[in-house]
């Protein structure tokens, strides 16, 4: 178990890595897949089934996808417009943003009063039954409002291709 732990964090994490330093899009996107399957491989290894299955249908089948099917839709994907800042301002600035997320997360995740309340052995009792009728009764809306405004933007995105392919002819 272990060894798995270890052999998926390294592929996670390269995942993550390719897919914020390479130049190609479409291969940035492709990195992102392997970073998304790293994390539904994560879930698999902890016995959550259910959430790994998530992760790959919405991330992996869904948002990955529309990702690259938009990147798809736009020019100069390639990574060779010009030449790259490579440790410039903006990655200072991209870095310590970073930082600073991850030490607000670190800090909300310390402070978080319900996983005080749970001690070390004592397992969550919520069914995917629960999970499914929390996400119909309570949170179909939001959900539908995000399939819309994906909708949207996706069309919105095939509108703005047209427009460019139609003032160059």
């Amino acid at each position: 178990m272990d060894i798995a732990f270890w052999i998926i964090s390294g592929i996670t994490i390269l995942g993550a890595l390719l897919a914020v330093t390479l130049r190609n899009l479409v291969h940035c996107v492709l990195s992102l897949i392997l970073f998304f399957l790293g994390i539904a491989a994560h879930y698999f290894l902890l016995r959550a089934d259910f959430i790994g299955a998530i992760q790959i249908l919405i991330y992996v089948g869904a948002v990955a996808v529309l990702i690259l099917f938009a990147i798809m839709l736009t020019r100069n994907v390639t990574g060779t417009e010009g030449p790259r800042e490579v440790l410039g301002v903006k990655w200072w600035a991209g870095s310590a943003i970073a930082g600073a997320m991850a030490a607000m997360l670190c800090w909300a995740v310390q402070n978080d009063k319900i996983s005080r309340t749970l001690s070390a052995g004592e397992k969550a009792t919520t069914s995917i039954a629960a999970i499914g009728k929390g996400f119909v009764a309570e949170w179909i809306v939001p959900f539908e409002i995000m399939a819309v405004l994906l909708t949207a933007a996706l069309i919105g995105a095939v509108v703005i291709a047209l427009e460019e392919v139609l003032k160059r002819r």
